[in-house]
């Protein structure tokens, strides 16, 4: 009977432990996700940085208009030029704005991951505290009875 009772709390008192370090594992892991993806936006943040504070291509002297030294079909060539370049630069900062909020979102969902995780920790925690507190009166009962029987 005594070893059925013991076996019984020890029981009480293994599975919630285990439980705790699955949730720790978890959290673990959820946190290295949380890191990886704060060094993605880390580096696109750099890479978009980056992009800004590139020099610009050097200005090509004007042409004189006045003199015509340069024909209408030039100008216009520069121009179309300048105005890709410019669509490109759009098309890029289109990207970056995506990628930035995709990595905000991802960071808001694996934060609310980690809450979530954190809620259940402190329940699991206070759920093996009161297993441990019934597992001391488990004891001291069984305690008690052997003191009858040994009376």
């Amino acid at each position: 009977m005594k070893q059925v009772v013991i076996f019984t709390c020890m029981i009480a008192l293994v599975f919630p432990l285990a439980l705790a370090g699955c949730c720790r594992v978890e959290m673990a892991s959820l946190q290295e996700e949380l890191d990886r993806s704060l060094m993605e936006r880390n580096d696109l943040q750099a890479k978009l940085e980056t992009a800004m504070r590139r020099p610009k291509q050097p200005v090509q002297p004007e042409p004189q208009v006045l003199g015509l030294t340069g024909s209408l079909s030039e100008f216009q060539k520069q121009i179309d030029a300048f105005v890709s370049f410019r669509e490109d630069l759009q098309k890029r900062e289109d990207e970056l704005a995506k990628l930035r909020q995709a990595a905000l979102a991802e960071a808001k969902i694996a934060q609310e991951r980690m809450d979530k995780l954190g809620t259940q920790l402190q329940a699991e925690t206070e759920r093996v505290i009161g297993l441990q507190d019934d597992l001391k009166k488990a004891q001291s009962a069984i305690v008690e009875l052997q003191d009858k029987l040994v009376d």
